[in-house]
């Protein structure tokens, strides 16, 4: 077995999730002392034990009437300016959101969105702006713990995986592929049996709410769907330990298979002629990707939530299924006609990013 490094750098925001998702019952967002715009988050069971005697009774109060309407009410006292400021002092995690975000809270929380039932079943559905969260891991710190934004090694081994079956494929074929990553009855001859990807080290962390916002690649429609969402931020660095068998892998071939696979995706992006990506993207960003050279040590990868149906599957044996509406699905296509990008608000057309590029280098 071989032991290697690798650096990994973030060019543009990447979520990989945790399947959770912060719910205002449980922050608040408002300004710091830096006249930042910052998420706080907190426990329950320290909010409440914060307040004195006659809040913890208030709050108690709000809690057991079970209404459906119970959260709005709990995220209004949490908001009153003295319980504000107890939030923010109890917090055990600070992240910073766009303007977007904040308006948006100002003014959606809680209002009513659509009723459900009929009658006397008539139900109050309310917004609860709940916001996708990544991964992260407790750490200890100065202070006590800090709670870092990570890169699972089964994400990044995931993203390794896809363009290097599609490396074999397009050399030996698809017997060969099926051969050396599925036929189980031969474990010895799987390739990625003993190919192993820690969770990443961050070492310069950086993370924000904004929305993902998705778009058309082909036509001019700056109206589709978006979400909240928190990423980790272009430019934050990670560290990963790759172990593998050298009998079985050469890594040369792995920054060859990545490169072949990911730089087509990446190069297709910054295709102004052909598509409309690019157009949302700024000046700044447009000039920096495409000025982006790779040394021989390092190759690109796509990562986590909303990397697009190429990224994730094999060219020559793509089978993207695109939904045009509610009752028809196209199939058996060879790429996505939309994409997500993140941005500072739901209604951004510009200075937007791609979701999940990184540059991983060997070290």
């Amino acid at each position: 077995m071989k032991n290697i490094k690798l650096k990994l750098t973030a060019i543009s925001p990447i979520h990989t999730g945790s399947g959770e998702v912060y719910e205002p019952t449980n922050f608040i967002i408002d300004e710091n002392s830096k006249k930042q715009l910052v998420l706080y988050h907190f426990r329950d069971e320290d909010f409440f034990e914060a307040l004195d005697k006659n809040k913890q009774q208030q709050f108690l109060k709000i809690i057991n009437e079970m209404k459906e309407d119970s959260f709005v009410k709990i995220h209004k006292f949490i908001k009153e300016n003295e319980n504000k400021e107890i939030a923010k002092k109890i917090s055990f995690l600070k992240v910073l959101v766009t303007k977007g975000i904040y308006e948006k809270y100002k003014k959606v929380i809680g209002q009513i969105v659509n009723l459900e039932g009929k009658g006397k079943n008539l139900k109050k559905v309310f917004n609860k702006f709940e916001i996708q969260r990544i991964q992260r891991k407790q750490l200890k710190s100065k202070n006590g713990f800090a709670y870092v934004g990570y890169i699972p090694g089964s994400s990044l081994k995931g993203s390794i995986s896809t363009a290097y079956r599609e490396f074999i494929y397009k050399k030996y074929g698809e017997r060969k592929l099926k051969e050396l990553f599925e036929d189980v009855r031969n474990m010895e001859h799987l390739k990625f049996r003993f190919f192993k990807v820690s969770d990443s080290k961050t070492t310069k962390p950086k993370s924000m709410i904004g929305f993902a916002v998705n778009k058309e690649r082909f036509e001019d429609n700056n109206l589709g769907p978006s979400d909240f969402i928190e990423v980790l931020h272009k430019d934050s660095e990670y560290i990963v330990d790759i172990s593998y068998d050298e009998k079985k892998i050469n890594f040369d071939d792995i920054i060859k298979a990545c490169n072949s696979h990911y730089e087509p995706i990446f190069d297709d992006m910054l295709d102004s002629e052909n598509e409309n990506i690019s157009d949302y993207f700024s000046d700044e960003i447009y000039d920096y990707y495409t000025n982006l050279e790779l040394k021989p040590n390092q190759f690109l990868l796509r990562v986590g939530k909303h990397s697009g149906a190429r990224a994730v599957t094999i060219d020559g044996l793509r089978n993207i299924s695109i939904k045009e509406s509610k009752r028809r699905v196209i199939r058996n296509q060879t790429e996505e006609t939309t994409t997500w990008l993140f941005g500072n608000s739901e209604n951004s057309n510009k200075n937007l990013l791609p979701f999940g590029w990184m540059i991983a280098e060997v070290i």
